[in-house]
Parts: C-alpha cells; sequence; structure tokens
C-alpha cells in the first residue's frame, strides 16, 4: 500500500489470484474531526471511477469518516477485467469482496453509499448482510424500465438470440447476452424484485431521488419505500437535479452536502436531516487538489499496468 502525497488516501491493491485483482482506495478521517463510528463503501455508479467520487470521499472524510472506495472487476477503473464482462451478478460479488476484505481488517461498522446502478446492486444485499445504514441517490429500483430509457430500447424482452453482440451507454460496449441472461436468471429486472430483496430491510436508509431524474421514477421511490416494514426510510429529493448529478457545480454541491448530512444523522440511526446541522467543507482549491492528485495516481497505475502487458 501507499499514501498519496498531500491527502490522507492510501491506495491497496486486493490479489483474488489467476491475474486478478480489485483496486481499494482508502481515505482516512481528517486530523481533529469528530471521528465516526461506521465507515462508509462509496460504490461507483456504472460506468464511472472511484476517483470521479473524490469529492464526495473529501467532504464524508472531513467530518470524521473513515471511507473506502473501489473499482469493480470487468469494468471501468483500475482493476482487472473489462467493461464488456461486467454483469449485475459480478458488481453484488465485487461489492461482497470488499465486506469481507474490511471484516478480515477488524472493521464491520459498516455504512453504503451508492448511486444510479450500483444503488441496484446495494440493494440486493442490504438486507441479508449487517449493516449500519444505506444511503442511495438516483439509484435505479427498476431496472428493465431505466436501462430502456436510457437505452432507448426494452432489450429485456428480446428473447437472447435476437440481441445485439453489444450495448453501447456513455461510450462503453457491454457483451449484451451475458449481461441479458445475468438480468433474467437472477431476477434484477423488475421493481417487484427491487421491493422484495429490501421490504424486510430495518436499518436506517435515505434515499435521495432528483427532480429531474429521466432514468426512475420518483412515484415507484415511493412505492419501494411504502413495501418497507420499518419506519427508519426516508426520501429526499435533490431539487434541480437530474440523473447526472454532476452536471451542474450548484447540484453537485448540494449533493455533496445532503449526503455527508444524511450520513452523519444515519451514523447516529436516524433518517431525519436537519438542513441546519453543521458540517465542515472542504475549501473548493482542497477539492481540485485532491481531484488533481488522484487522476495523477490513476495515471501512474494504468501506465505501470501497461507497462506489465
Amino acid at each position: 500500500m501507499e499514501n498519496l502525497e498531500n491527502t490522507t488516501m492510501i491506495n491497496h491493491v486486493i490479489d483474488l489470484g489467476s491475474n486478478k485483482s480489485i483496486r481499494i482506495w482508502e481515505t482516512l478521517p481528517k486530523i481533529n474531526t469528530k471521528k465516526r463510528k461506521n465507515t462508509i463503501i462509496i460504490v461507483s455508479s456504472f460506468t464511472k471511477k472511484m476517483d470521479h467520487f473524490s469529492g464526495l470521499a473529501e467532504y464524508l472524510s472531513n467530518n470524521g469518516f473513515h471511507i473506502i472506495r473501489y473499482d469493480s472487476l470487468h469494468h471501468v477503473g483500475l482493476s482487472s477485467g473489462n467493461i464488456n464482462e461486467f454483469t449485475m451478478t459480478a458488481g453484488k460479488n465485487n461489492l461482497l469482496t470488499i465486506i469481507n476484505w474490511l471484516k478480515t481488517r477488524g472493521i464491520n461498522q459498516l455504512g453504503l453509499f451508492a448511486a444510479s446502478l450500483s444503488a441496484r446492486i446495494a440493494y440486493e444485499i442490504a438486507a441479508s448482510i449487517k449493516l449500519s445504514f444505506l444511503v442511495t441517490a438516483v439509484g435505479v429500483i427498476n431496472l428493465r424500465d431505466t436501462l430502456k430509457r436510457a437505452l432507448k430500447c426494452d432489450y429485456l424482452q428480446l428473447a437472447i438470440e435476437d440481441l445485439p453482440k453489444s450495448f453501447n451507454f456513455e461510450g462503453h460496449n457491454f457483451e449484451a447476452k451475458s449481461f441479458v441472461a445475468d438480468c433474467l436468471n437472477n431476477k434484477w429486472d423488475t421493481l417487484e424484485s427491487t421491493k422484495n430483496k429490501l421490504n424486510n430491510l430495518d436499518i436506517p436508509f435515505i434515499i435521495f431521488t432528483a427532480n429531474n431524474d429521466n432514468w426512475v421514477k420518483e412515484s415507484e421511490v415511493i412505492e419501494l419505500i411504502d413495501n418497507i416494514h420499518s419506519d427508519r426510510c426516508k426520501i429526499y429529493s435533490l431539487i434541480g437535479g437530474s440523473h447526472n448529478l454532476g452536471a451542474n457545480l450548484v447540484v453537485l454541491r448540494n449533493f455533496y452536502q445532503s449526503i455527508t448530512k444524511a450520513a452523519i444523522v444515519a451514523d447516529h440511526g436516524s433518517v431525519d436531516i436537519d438542513i441546519n446541522i453543521d458540517i465542515n467543507e472542504p475549501q473548493f482549491e482542497t477539492l481540485t487538489t485532491v481531484t488533481v492528485n488522484e487522476r495523477r495516481l490513476k495515471n501512474k497505475i494504468e501506465s505501470e499496468m501497461l507497462s506489465i502487458v
């Protein structure tokens, strides 16, 4: 492992054998901050790398949280494999690998943050593992409907033999037949399957929607929450936000602030966010420096990986 210069981030590699490895970035709580009870795992969104969440990691660590980020196998980023091999079940198994790795280090108090498609993966396991809390933003709950909106075609209604070789999403190709077969065989695809996974969830669960999200229906999010047999769930809306929360700097800052406040109250076992809660906001210059340093590290690691190949 190695410390990234001028930050509290540590770079780890989990060697899985057979030339496969998962890259993890660990951000320590800032010095002189009130330390929180839980470590937070940030699960990168689909086609996003862990360095895309450097700002959120900085906000959370600036408020006393220990943060873990990682790039999934068979995805974009620094871990092994190519995104054309990615499936929802592969994403789930990667998250479980990270959780088990943390347990070997004696880290058992865990909160989870996930956005977009990765939220569906979090929903799959949240009720069956020991989590302290779950926070999601623009989380996909009806995978079939979201894919239809994003890809402009309901591929999941096609027979496997009629599928194209690959889908293209945000400039990335992923293998269509294995992805669809996994969705159908393992029941990732419907709102009902998501509801079934979460109906017995009994931890603080805070879900953020965006009022301009064209990929996730707020009415279905409300239906999901109403189906959960717990009073420890709450919905908040990111006003002005779309499914891409980074498209607008004002919305992005609101996103960072809101997730940080949600994590603080959830760390105390609550779901009621006080808009006036005090948080320590990193300076813009600090965010810029951390982002630049992380991208330099990412480029350095990528260069080293290419030289080995």
